[in-house]
């Protein structure tokens, strides 16, 4: 399969946009229109999803005996980790609850969105539905989950299509759309129907995979069509549209993924440099450890004024919930702080669950193949 480096490098910068976004601190970064948009980053996720899943998988997606294999090495590329996250935030509730107990924390334990059958509903994939009554746990996962079941649709409707697959899949891109402008007109969801929005960006990735490829006439051209492509893209997250317009973004996400597939510009170039392929490579993992190392960072800043006698207390806690800092010098070195923590935390994700647990999988279900 070939290797897609401008789409790995901004994979990792969308994964830090998403990181962003759900850091509320003080200061001109977490204000910023940029990271305030940066929801809609999940959505390029889906899109390039589609994409190279598709790209890896179908020449070898064609019998109903294939779908076991295939859903078998996606679930351990995502679920592992999933668990393990789910595992370290239970276990550090369970120690709040003592905390809480010897008043040294006062944070609500096993609260709203952390209940046993919505932490169950989690480990089940099941957190992109409404059923689970809002957002759960590591928020951030109900796309994970969204994303599988996607990915059981696609194999189903691949197999099943036949020689009419790719109209299938059109079919099925269409009726997620659809369903989305029905029902309120407005792509921001998550738990509450966000597998209709992954359905719609994933299945538009694997579109885009079957477009004629783009080979740009030269150098200029293509410089040219990726600075419009993704000039287009980073003011649909500036300006972060409310609805009906957001339900453009996996239309215009794809048109970016199309573009960066060629590798061939300027922009493609900076994205294959060391930094931004390494940022692709844990991006994964960025997106699930993310939201708990800030809530651990944010536990660790409430508990240091009760720990140290005089010294400042550095949260503000509101309706609108906990912000790091109290002043803009406060939040950006908070928010320094929480991108490193995050990054090593992604880095040892990697090389202690996902790298092994997809290694193991592709010697069970494809050794003479390299996981995709």
């Amino acid at each position: 399969m070939r290797h897609y480096q401008a789409l790995d490098g901004a994979r990792g910068l969308a994964a830090l946009l998403v990181c962003l976004f759900h850091f509320h601190a003080a200061g001109p970064i977490a204000a910023s229109p940029l990271v305030r948009g940066g929801w809609l980053c999940v959505d390029f996720f889906f899109v390039l999803s589609g994409f190279v899943i598709a790209a890896g998988w179908r020449g070898r997606l064609n019998r109903p005996g294939d779908l076991p294999v295939f859903l078998g090495l996606r679930l351990a590329r995502v679920w592992p980790l999933h668990m393990v996250m789910l595992l370290l935030f239970l276990a550090f509730e369970l120690v709040g609850l003592v905390l809480a107990g010897a008043g040294i924390m006062q944070r609500p334990v096993f609260g709203p969105g952390h209940q046993p059958e919505q932490w169950l509903a989690a480990a089940l994939l099941l957190n992109c539905f409404a059923f689970v009554g809002g957002p759960v746990w590591n928020v951030p996962a109900w796309s994970i989950a969204a994303e599988y079941w996607s990915w059981l649709i696609f194999g189903i409707a691949w197999v099943a299509g036949g020689r009419h697959r790719l109209r299938l899949v059109a079919g099925l891109a269409a009726l997620a759309w659809g369903l989305m402008l029905v029902d309120g007109a407005d792509l921001n969801r998550t738990w509450d129907g966000g597998l209709w929005r992954a359905v719609c960006g994933f299945l538009a990735g694997v579109l885009v995979l079957h477009l004629p490829r783009w080979q740009p006439p030269s150098v200029r051209r293509a410089n040219l069509a990726e600075l419009a492509a993704v000039g287009l893209a980073l003011a649909l997250i500036i300006w972060a549209p409310a609805a009906p317009w957001n339900l453009a973004a996996p239309i215009l996400f794809a048109l970016v993924v199309h573009t960066l597939a060629s590798d061939a510009g300027v922009i493609s170039r900076l994205l294959a440099r060391p930094l931004f392929q390494w940022l692709g490579l844990v991006s994964s993992a960025v997106y699930l450890v993310h939201s708990f190392v800030q809530a651990r960072l944010g536990d660790a800043l409430d508990l240091l004024p009760r720990l140290v006698p005089g010294l400042p207390p550095v949260m503000q806690h509101g309706p609108a919930g906990e912000v790091f800092g109290r002043t803009p010098q406060q939040g950006l070195i908070a928010t320094a702080l929480m991108l490193v923590l995050v990054l090593i935390a992604a880095h040892l994700a990697r090389l202690w669950v996902e790298d092994p647990v997809r290694e193991a999988a592709r010697r069970r279900w494809h050794p003479a193949r390299k996981a995709v």
